[in-house]
């Protein structure tokens, strides 16, 4: 399964690195690739994720999910 997530909060590799390794921790993500541009991470799991698992993955961290797209 595949999800886009837009995030805000990211200006610099720094960041995108950040957002990658926070959700490559959530349970059945396989991949993670960060679009610094675009402002949005692509999920690839193997297992159903949730919205709100999504965006408690950077609740942590200075940045915030906008919105999720399967």
């Amino acid at each position: 399964m595949n999800y886009t997530a837009t995030v805000e909060g990211m200006s610099c590799q720094g960041c995108a690195k950040s957002v990658k390794a926070a959700f490559a921790q959530l349970e059945g993500v396989q991949e993670v690739d960060v679009n610094l541009e675009a402002k949005e991470a692509t999920l690839t799991s193997q297992t159903e994720l949730s919205e709100e698992k999504i965006r408690q993955a950077l609740a942590d961290t200075s940045y915030t999910v906008v919105s999720v797209k399967e």
